[in-house]
């Protein structure tokens, strides 16, 4: 089985190491990782001055930066359609006003003309996403538009980002990260706040070391998530790997990455936790092989580009988490590709996803982003963790499938 979405970071070392986890509970809550991965997350992207503080997810990281910004209820936060609602749950909870900015399909990010439109003395918080991993082509241009007018800047790069951008290049306010398990990296859940401002990023520091320690069972299910992911994966195509995942979820042994509140449109106060040890050893595994992965992903998506649309010029130089292929045959060529065992993503179903979210609870207003409305229904996702061999595989298939659509 080939999947965009499921398990895409796992390896047999990852379960190698979750085997070994199992019979150290000790280490599963507090230990020197903790302290290693901050120092290497610092000396690989960021600048020594960098403040890093660590959360159990990438929206509970979200939430308590945002709550520590002294906002008042009211206040908007400038936010792109064409997003999850790891963002936007965070932003409602908290008693500000999501304002939803169109964004440009050569690098699916908010649009400085729509952002100039959208802006209201009301608008406090400026959240720039790195869309798949793609550096927005107007960022310069944004950021300077958000220093003119006063703005807190948070840069969204938990799909993944150009690695040289903050360890070169002084930034303000702050980067937002995700360890989440379809992400560059993965401990399964996690997430982390980036920043130099030195009042912030003690108030950070406090948030992270009062919140509580998700409970044994989660650790053990996360730890768990590890091995099963990669035994489904292995055993998929033989549909024995089927009959496993459907078993697991019922024993809760798979866990959701997004909760049912959540997809109710609430935000989970469950996930404010803090970042457990055990989510440190992974990460530090997955940080062992970084650059070979990063590599293989800025590989394939050039085969993906070449292969797709040659003509067009390229925005992406960065390490593609997901290969976006704009398309208005893609529920056609995921059904096909389906036949194939190659289970194509499609981030995002709606303008902001899950697609089980109702658009009024989150205050998207339909029509208000036409451009990311019109992505959200013809945007197909190729995966870039997998060998050259399997890309040219898929772009077969790809093609012969939009053949067989025209």
């Amino acid at each position: 089985m080939i999947s965009t979405d499921f398990a895409p970071n796992e390896t047999g070392k990852d379960v190698r190491l979750a085997l070994s986890l199992l019979f150290q509970p000790w280490r599963w809550r507090r230990g020197k990782e903790i302290y290693n991965l901050k120092r290497r997350l610092k000396s690989r992207f960021f600048s020594l001055d960098t403040k890093i503080s660590l959360f159990f997810t990438g929206r509970g990281a979200l939430y308590q930066y945002l709550r520590s910004l002294a906002l008042e209820p009211g206040d908007e936060v400038l936010v792109q359609a064409f997003t999850c609602e790891a963002v936007v749950l965070p932003i409602l909870d908290l008693g500000f006003i999501p304002v939803y900015i169109d964004i440009d399909e050569q690098d699916f990010s908010m649009t400085l003309a729509d952002l100039k439109k959208k802006y209201s003395p009301q608008s406090k918080v400026l959240i720039l996403q790195h869309t798949f991993g793609i550096t927005p082509k107007n960022r310069r241009n944004i950021l300077t538009f958000a220093t003119k007018k006063g703005l807190h800047v948070i840069e969204d790069v938990a799909h993944g980002f150009d690695i040289t951008l903050f360890k070169h290049k002084r930034f303000t306010g702050a980067v937002l990260m995700s360890f989440g398990r379809s992400k560059l990296f993965s401990s399964v859940f996690g997430g982390a706040i980036a920043t130099r401002e030195k009042r912030i990023g003690a108030l950070m520091k406090e948030s992270e070391r009062h919140l509580p320690n998700p409970s044994t069972w989660f650790l053990l299910q996360l730890i768990l998530y590890k091995i099963n992911a990669v035994i489904i994966r292995v055993l998929y195509n033989l549909y024995l790997g089927k009959i496993i995942h459907f078993l697991f979820k019922q024993f809760n042994l798979i866990i959701p990455e997004i909760t049912k509140r959540e997809k109710m449109g609430k935000f989970d106060t469950t996930m404010l936790k803090t970042y457990p040890n055990v989510g440190a050893i992974f990460m530090l595994e997955q940080l062992n092989r970084f650059n070979d992965v990063y590599k293989r992903r800025q590989a394939l998506s050039n085969i993906y580009y070449y292969g797709l649309r040659p003509k067009q010029h390229s925005t992406y130089q960065n390490a593609i988490n997901r290969f976006p292929y704009i398309t208005k045959h893609r529920d056609s060529i995921r059904a096909f590709a389906a036949k194939h065992h190659i289970f194509l993503g499609n981030w995002y179903s709606q303008v902001v996803a899950p697609k089980e979210l109702n658009l009024m609870d989150v205050c998207y207003k339909s029509g208000s982003c036409p451009k990311a409305e019109m992505l959200a229904k013809c945007t197909l996702n190729l995966p870039t963790h997998i060998s050259v061999a399997e890309s040219e595989g898929i772009l077969q298939v790809v093609n012969k499938a939009r053949q067989k659509a025209l």
